[in-house]
């Protein structure tokens, strides 16, 4: 948008051809270095014109002649972009056939495939999760990912769902305290997907549909690598496994970050056994794969819902409410 002063001074130069600064500075009350300014703004946007460069006044111009001059070098820098774009498109369509032809044989030739390569196992993801027609099942261990991970994810998650594809998460019980992950759910569950936490989850898993499952090879703590498993009866035992701690796992309970006697999830129960067979903080953390200060958080908390003064009195109160 012009300023003020620019549309104002533009106003004035339209009804009086041949205006001065001067003369403009008395009619509109605006000081010579204002005027200035609103020329050098209306020259950028083409609406002043010199009709040579030692000549100091401006001729004002049609908007539809200045509009033209502006988008004039833009307008051609679209058409080759289109061009281009045109030509990248023909480029890709003519390997389209070539690629799924290859698809189709790597699926027929090995039924399980190593990746070592993070990128490519991503780009893999990508492609899968761009073709898949019914379900995403993901079975996640580990105490949640980073906050750029999750939020790459989330566009991607309500996109699927809103093409109608079922998808749950299954992840380790200490991405109850991970904040995270408990943005995602909040930001995914009203839109459909579900999930439901175990107190350890031992696999690394994303099965699409029934046409491919990517399995984490785990070797060590810093193997990467995946195994790609196109081989339909895996992919159905998998399935199976991933339905079966479907059913034994805990709903995700995002709807609130409050937690009651009644209703302890199960990695409070779980303390609460540790505790009850006097189990220190560092072992009952180490069994159930989360973090000392995370456990001690539960166990506080567990503490004063009771009204103990101790973990021996809590294991004991605890009983007697029926939480054990």
């Amino acid at each position: 948008m012009l300023s003020g002063t620019a549309f104002e001074l533009y106003e004035y130069a339209v009804t009086h051809p041949d205006w001065t600064k001067e003369s403009a500075s008395t009619a509109l009350g605006y000081t010579i270095r204002d005027l200035n300014s609103a020329i050098t703004e209306l020259t950028g946007r083409r609406l002043f014109q010199q009709p040579a460069p030692d000549v100091d006044c401006f001729t004002a111009i049609s908007p539809d002649v200045a509009l033209a001059q502006l988008v004039e070098a833009d307008e051609r820098l679209l058409i080759d972009l289109r061009a281009k774009i045109s030509g990248h498109r023909s480029d890709m369509a003519s390997l389209v056939p070539t690629y799924l032809a290859a698809r189709k044989r790597i699926a027929l030739d090995s039924s399980i495939e190593i990746l070592e390569d993070p990128g490519v196992i991503r780009k893999l993801l990508i492609d899968y999760g761009r073709d898949v027609t019914e379900q995403v099942l993901i079975s996640q261990p580990g105490s949640g990912s980073t906050a750029e991970v999750h939020e790459e994810g989330i566009q991607k998650d309500l996109e699927l769902l809103e093409r109608g594809i079922v998808r749950k998460n299954l992840y380790n019980a200490s991405t109850l305290d991970h904040v995270p992950t408990r943005k995602a759910v909040a930001a995914t569950a009203p839109a459909g997907l579900e999930y439901r936490t175990l107190p350890y989850v031992p696999l690394k898993v994303l099965i699409f549909d029934q046409s491919l499952a990517l399995v984490a090879r785990q070797l060590d703590a810093d193997d990467r690598a995946a195994l790609v498993v196109r081989d339909v009866n895996l992919i159905h035992v998998f399935t199976q496994l991933f339905n079966v701690a479907w059913e034994l796992a805990t709903p995700y309970g995002w709807e609130t970050e409050s937690r009651t006697p009644a209703d302890l999830n199960s990695i409070q129960r779980s303390v609460l056994r540790g505790m009850a067979a006097g189990y220190s903080d560092e072992v009952i953390a180490r069994r159930l794969d989360i973090s000392v200060r995370t456990c001690r958080r539960h166990i506080a908390w567990m503490l004063e819902e009771l009204g103990a003064e101790s973990r021996f009195q809590a294991a004991l109160k605890a009983k007697e409410a029926g939480w054990l």
